[in-house]
């Protein structure tokens, strides 16, 4: 799981990498926890 944040106007400043199962949190302005179990079934 790849969760980019903190655009500048040309690119990402941020790149926040986790294997499928464990737990991501997104940044502001979302701020949740996000459980990547079940988007396993959902990848090639």
């Amino acid at each position: 799981m790849r969760v980019h944040s903190e655009p500048d106007g040309v690119r990402y400043e941020t790149v926040r990498i986790v294997p499928f199962g464990k737990e991501i949190t997104l940044p502001e302005p979302v701020g949740i926890h996000l459980e990547t179990e079940e988007l396993k079934n959902w990848v090639r």
